[in-house]
């Protein structure tokens, strides 16, 4: 009962944690903060980065995806893609393998290219957590593929725009699923194959959100559907109905989340270099109790992993969370309260007459995705558990396999940081890839 209660109360400060607007003094509420404070704030924020390389001896806590890559011995890339509604997004490329293992017989336009989509609030860091050889991107540059990796708008990455300023202009956080899905997949892609001159993707491969966002852009920009060989769902998150994280709990209050979004922040949240959030960093990397008290809130979101060890777990909160909109969150919270659909997102009736010419937010039509599709799923994932797999199994228009894994404790974080994840996720997809040559 103790136990029970414990657990209790930190979900109660977790969702508390969670409605907090921005983690950072740019409020969308001038009166609310003094040129003092934010002097104390950026000094604060100065101190905490020089007291968390005090605390950590590994290096990758502190790098950049190209510097990790670089770091692992891999030659990375870094490009910018503009959407056609004005954000600055940072894609990231491994055109090969290390140079001394670099096949000589294939030239880097003959590397079928593969894209990378990682899931909400996180950055492509997600896929480089785990050693060389448990991480996606470094197996898949090995066997000879062109790798490139997007970053959502608004993360740490793509908190760019052409004429918007994050810190100072609302309207840059005015996105939601809808225009992570219809903007920066289609754009990301077509880039890719144009850089590359290729005709379509070996592989897009999302993972959590990264899979809902592709559904959207296949649906939106249906040539899409044919610009990819095979599109791999890992942790698909499109309906949430069956949520089993503590969103559930702040779900109920969307309405009230957004309204305290509006009156109190510019629409960011959870960005990596907020205020609370790097107090949480120094707390979780000060001491053991510390990093238990992490690892239960990773564990409300992304459900309970045994393995889940010391070197992710400061890898992880070094990098994530990475920033992003309200609406993003609300968006999960709107789908969760829909039930077993998948909606465009819902502005309230007023809002929604204009947008949509109804009171109500439309449903994606799933079998508009002609893509062939193989989901990945685990019986333990509070963020896509078997009952949504199991209706998006049914919605999908060219649904090729679904792949269990086979595991009965894996959930949702494994597929970020599980040691097995080559053995359990990467080999037995990776079969399913076309050749890594043209």
């Amino acid at each position: 009962m103790k136990e029970l209660s414990v657990t209790r109360i930190f979900i109660c400060l977790a969702v508390t944690y969670s409605f907090f607007p921005m983690d950072t003094l740019r409020l969308y509420a001038p009166f609310l903060v003094s040129k003092n404070l934010i002097i104390l704030n950026n000094w604060f924020l100065k101190l905490s980065q020089q007291l968390e390389r005090n605390l950590s001896q590994d290096p990758e806590n502190f790098m950049t995806t190209p510097e990790i890559i670089v770091h692992r011995g891999y030659p990375a890339e870094t490009h910018h893609v503009i959407t056609d509604d004005g954000y600055v997004l940072e894609l990231h490329r491994i055109p090969h393998e290390p140079r001394e293992a670099q096949n000589k017989t294939f030239d880097s336009h003959e590397r079928r290219a593969v894209f990378l989509q990682h899931g909400m609030m996180g950055t492509d860091h997600f896929w480089v957590i785990g050693s060389s050889n448990n991480s996606l991107p470094f197996i898949l540059a090995d066997l000879g593929y062109d790798v490139w990796m997007g970053n959502s708008r608004g993360n740490t990455f793509s908190r760019k725009h052409v004429s918007l300023n994050p810190d100072e202009d609302k309207e840059f956080w005015e996105f939601s699923w809808d225009e992570m899905g219809r903007y920066d997949i289609p754009a990301s892609i077509d880039y890719v194959l144009n850089v590359t001159g290729q005709r379509t993707l070996g592989a897009y491969i999302g993972y959590s959100l990264g899979c809902s966002i592709f559904f959207i852009g296949a649906i939106e920009e249906p040539r899409l559907n044919d610009k990819v060989e095979v599109m791999i769902g890992i942790g698909p998150t499109v309906s949430a109905a069956h949520l089993k994280n503590y969103f559930r709990l702040m779900a109920p209050f969307e309405k009230l989340y957004q309204i305290y979004q509006t009156l109190f922040g510019i629409g960011e949240i959870h960005a990596k270099n907020g205020l609370l959030h790097t107090i949480v960093r120094l707390v979780c990397k000060s001491s053991n109790f510390g990093a238990q008290i992490g690892r239960m809130w990773l564990f409300q979101v992304f459900g309970y992993s045994d393995e889940f060890n010391k070197v992710a777990f400061h890898r992880l909160t070094s990098h994530y969370p990475a920033g992003g909109s309200a609406n993003t969150m609300a968006h999960l919270f709107q789908n969760f309260i829909s039930g077993e659909t998948f909606n465009y997102y819902d502005y309230g009736p007023v809002n929604n007459l204009k947008r949509y010419g109804s009171n109500y937010p439309p449903e994606y039509n799933l079998t508009l995705v002609t893509t062939p599709v193989v989901l990945v799923h685990a019986d333990n994932d509070p963020f896509a558990p078997p009952e949504d797999v199991a209706w998006l199994k049914v919605k999908l228009g060219n649904l090729k396999d679904a792949v269990r894994v086979q595991s009965s404790t894996f959930c949702h974080g494994d597929f970020i940081w599980s040691h097995q994840m080559a053995e359990l996720v990467y080999w037995p997809l990776i079969r399913l890839l076309p050749s890594p040559y043209l």
